[in-house]
């Protein structure tokens, strides 16, 4: 589901549904170092590829998902989990480790992938994305089964990041764990962010937050930005 960020009351009014869809855990920022690390990936081109796309029938298409994973392996695509969106089982999240731009991009255009697509119902598609790697947080996906992916542009990457840095804190206290923090390859204006949502209640009093306005103006977000709920598939 897309949600315009810039609408803060009504639309977390929405998000709060979205997201009492999953169940919450308070406490686990407090266990959890929020500063950005570089990603351990399998070299220093590898990139992440998200994408996510709606099917007819979720239990169709996870039986038969399976057969994607000899198309990930003949181009080296590793790491692979599953998302779901958090009120919506038929939109499916898929995020991967590729050792390389080029191996990203065959893997997504391969006639098999294609097939296997079409063999899963797989109807239309919501996001797709081949990321930088860096800042990058480490992180088992099983300790944050409910997410927020973030997604808006920005004047200047360094200054905006330099902004997004500072808050840090901020986002801790509101029940958000960064995951990640990336852009597309060859276009740092177009940031991509993951989140895990460890209180939805703090979540919906942060983004209504003036200082987070304030910050975003400050940053040079331009732009409308969009949200993703999302959760661990089952």
């Amino acid at each position: 589901m897309r949600i315009d960020l810039r609408a803060f009351v009504p639309l977390f009014l929405l998000s709060l549904l979205l997201i009492s869809a999953c169940s919450s855990r308070t406490d686990a920022t407090e266990e959890y170092t929020n500063e950005p690390t570089v990603a351990t990936a399998a070299s220093d081109t590898s990139v992440f590829l998200v994408f996510g796309h709606e099917v007819e029938d979720y239990a169709q298409w996870r039986e038969v998902h399976t057969d994607l994973d000899v198309v990930r392996e003949e181009w080296g695509i590793t790491d692979a989990y599953l998302m779901q969106g958090a009120q919506e089982d038929s939109v499916v999240w898929m995020m991967m480790t590729a050792p390389g731009e080029t191996a990203a991009r065959g893997f997504m255009v391969d006639p098999n992938l294609a097939r296997i697509m079409d063999t899963e119902g797989v109807e239309g598609e919501v996001y797709r994305a081949i990321l930088e790697s860096g800042f990058t947080n480490s992180f088992n996906p099983a300790d944050f089964p409910n997410r927020v992916i973030v997604q808006h542009e920005v004047r200047d990457f360094d200054a905006w990041k330099r902004v997004f840095d500072g808050h840090v804190g901020s986002r801790q206290r509101a029940g958000l764990v960064d995951l990640y923090v990336s852009h597309p390859v060859g276009d740092s204006t177009d940031v991509h962010m993951m989140f895990g949502v460890t209180n939805e209640g703090r979540l919906v009093e942060y983004m209504a937050s003036a200082p987070l306005r304030a910050a975003m103006r400050l940053s040079g977000v331009v732009g409308e930005p969009r949200a993703y709920f999302v959760r661990t598939a089952e």
